[in-house]
């Protein structure tokens, strides 16, 4: 019962890692399996795709960024309808 107990908490704390997790580009193109250029093109600058974080470095701001669970929600929220 406590190996199963600790399963559980290790996979809780994985979870909330992941959930603050920052994605650029490249992971989400690596995810979605597209093409950097597509997901710069086609995806990110969409309305509806969460906004990106960004940042600041000494020299300004540094690149985009992505919460992967944003990212991920906003995947299954565009699923194709069920027929």
């Amino acid at each position: 019962m406590e190996k199963l107990l600790l399963q559980i908490l290790n996979e809780l704390k994985a979870q909330r890692a992941a959930a603050s997790e920052l994605w650029n580009v490249d992971d989400i193109a690596r995810y979605i399996r597209l093409s950097r250029s597509s997901i710069q093109s086609r995806i990110i600058c969409r309305k509806d795709f969460p906004r990106a974080v960004r940042i600041p470095t000494d020299t300004g701001l540094g690149g985009r960024r992505w919460y992967a669970a944003e990212v991920k929600y906003w995947i299954s929220k565009n699923r194709e309808p069920a027929l």
